[in-house]
């Protein structure tokens, strides 16, 4: 009698081939979702850190900070500067904080895992220098910063 030839996969084989996918999603799954959080984190950073040089000269010119921060579009009155206040994963929700050279900027992050968390830029110096997070810069260390560290970049991490 011919032998007959084997043809396609055997149960085994499918179920093995089945349950390394499922391994291999188990981890690279929350992997993706960290690595896309500190990208959104990332984009907080950035809006928090263009506003360190405007902040900075204004508080250089009048010795205080801006009573008020306005969107780029529209006319800054007395005591405001132009400033990008809202970002795709993030909005800036406070003017700076404190009295001048002393100050504190605070960005929330509005959607994802890091959502109704803080970060914070701080400053002693009127601007010259600024701790992201819970950093230490010079004798100043940042405070106020409720983001998880692990989605921190890492000039922000203590």
């Amino acid at each position: 009698m011919k032998a007959q030839l084997q043809k396609g996969f055997t149960l085994i084989e499918l179920m093995i081939v089945v349950a390394i996918i499922g391994i291999l999603a188990a981890v690279a799954i929350p992997a993706y979702q960290d690595y896309i959080t500190r990208g959104q984190v990332t984009e907080a950073v950035d809006l928090a850190g263009g506003l360190k040089s405007p902040l900075s000269e204004y508080g250089a010119d009048k010795n205080a900070w801006p009573t008020a921060l306005v969107d780029p579009t529209a006319t800054p009155s007395a005591g405001e500067i132009n400033a990008t206040l809202v970002g795709r994963y993030s909005t800036v929700t406070t003017t700076i904080s404190g009295t001048y050279p002393t100050g504190t900027v605070t960005v929330t992050m509005t959607t994802g895992r890091a959502s109704g968390s803080d970060l914070t830029l701080s400053t002693a110096d009127g601007g010259s220098t600024w701790a992201c997070g819970n950093t230490t810069v010079g004798t100043l260390t940042g405070a106020g910063t409720s983001i998880d560290t692990k989605y921190l970049p890492n000039a922000c991490k203590p």
